[in-house]
């Protein structure tokens, strides 16, 4: 019993050891994917933290109101003249508080609202590229796992073939050379196996960097293409659930226009108030050798208005060109849009079109394997020879593979419609 039991803990040592740290499995699910997305894509979660530091921004109206206060203080030792050395404090406090800034403060308080809404839409716009791009991956990757499934059935049946074949070389009623047909389409198959498994593994590294998934975790995947058959109000959507794709040029648009109110409010003044309170050294100001440090107090409170004549100047140009760059990204939006619709019609259209292929893709594959099992009675009674049972099985081979690219291509179709209308 003891010995038993040394042989399971060696065992289930030697199995820790295999697995690697870290290391898991994980199921993955096509209803799932957009929520593996969004918690997981790099490019996603970089995008969030753009959208999050411009909504940091906002509110600065409020904020441009609040005081601004300086305090300095030193301590310093000096000689002035034939005095001796001194050492003396040197303080003070100002406080300056914004009146009226030519509505200019308002405008760039917009402005940061409108950079916050664009990085919102530009986070919908990444979400969108990225799920089309991992939807395709997913789709390409269960194809190939059918894909591959297939290639093994034809192996099946071409070594089932090779059996017939040398049965009816050694009854006498076939040379060599049908042997040869099926050797040759062995080696044909097996390099079609060995080439689909490497595009498998390829596909699931670049589905791993995409999810930043380790290397060392399992990523399992269906095995077999779904066929959607209630596609239609899957993809039903109102106009305004593409809007994404074009609304940041439009809000660019309005940003820049605001942009242009600043500038041509470059000569309007601006209106501070402003408090100080300074206690000077007699390095800084004297009133007299022996002066006491009341006499060197100094108070101030008043207003002040400024007007910098540079910049009216400047705004004038900077004025066109924005507005010339405002109507720019609006003509920008104007086409996008026209875009977005018609690519969304298109896919409608193929959509339809994939659909109704896949069930005569569905008819073929019965009539080729009729067709072959015909051509496999007919080689056994010496009708056919072996390049009939060889293009009988290709002909099988190929429409089942054809059915499965059909899905797939559906499949893709779909998820580019659903990733353009937010789902």
């Amino acid at each position: 019993m003891k010995a038993r039991i040394s042989q399971i803990l060696i065992l289930l040592m030697m199995l820790f050891e295999a697995i690697p740290a870290g290391a898991s499995s994980v199921e993955i699910k096509y209803e799932n994917l957009r929520n593996l997305l969004e918690t997981r894509n790099s490019k996603v979660e970089s995008m969030e933290l753009e959208r999050q530091a411009a909504m940091s921004r906002k509110g600065s109206l409020a904020r441009s109101f609040l005081p601004q206060i300086e305090l300095h203080g030193a301590q310093e030792s000096f000689l002035t003249g034939v005095n001796k050395q001194k050492v003396q404090p040197s303080y003070g406090a100002e406080i300056q508080l914004n009146l009226f800034n030519g509505g200019r403060d308002k405008i760039e308080s917009e402005i940061k609202n409108f950079e916050a809404d664009r990085k919102a839409v530009q986070l919908q716009q990444i979400v969108s590229e990225e799920l089309q791009e991992v939807r395709k991956i997913f789709w390409n990757i269960v194809y190939t796992h059918e894909r591959l499934s297939q290639v093994d059935e034809a192996i099946r049946v071409n070594n089932q073939n090779l059996t017939s074949a040398e049965k009816r070389i050694r009854s006498g009623v076939a040379t060599d050379s049908d042997r040869v047909e099926f050797e040759m389409k062995a080696v044909d198959l097996k390099r079609e196996n060995l080439r689909t498994k490497m595009e498998l593994t390829n596909l699931k590294r670049e589905f791993s960097v995409l999810m930043n998934f380790k290397t060392s975790d399992e990523l399992i995947f269906p095995k077999q293409l779904e066929h959607n058959h209630d596609f239609e109000e899957l993809l039903k959507h109102e106009p305004q659930d593409h809007d994404f794709l074009f609304k940041d040029d439009q809000l660019k648009s309005q940003q820049t226009d605001l942009a242009a109110q600043s500038q041509r409010r470059a000569w309007w003044p601006e209106l501070e108030a402003f408090a100080s309170y300074n206690q000077y050294n007699q390095r800084i100001e004297s009133a007299g050798s022996d002066a006491e440090n009341d006499m060197r107090q100094e108070t101030v409170v008043g207003l002040r208005l400024k007007m910098e004549i540079g910049n009216v100047l400047q705004s004038s140009r900077e004025v066109s060109a924005l507005a010339h760059e405002a109507r720019a990204d609006q003509k920008r939006a104007d086409f996008k849009k026209r875009q977005v619709e018609a690519h969304m019609e298109n896919e409608l259209s193929e959509l339809r079109f994939l659909h109704d292929q896949v069930h005569d893709a569905e008819t073929n594959i019965e009539r080729a394997e009729r067709y072959y099992k015909l051509t496999q009675s007919e080689y056994a009674r010496g009708v056919k020879n072996s390049p009939d049972v060889l293009g009988a099985s290709e002909k099988l081979f190929e429409n089942r593979l054809k059915r499965i690219e059909i899905i797939k291509e559906f499949q893709i179709a779909k998820a580019h419609v659903l990733s353009k209308i937010g789902k």
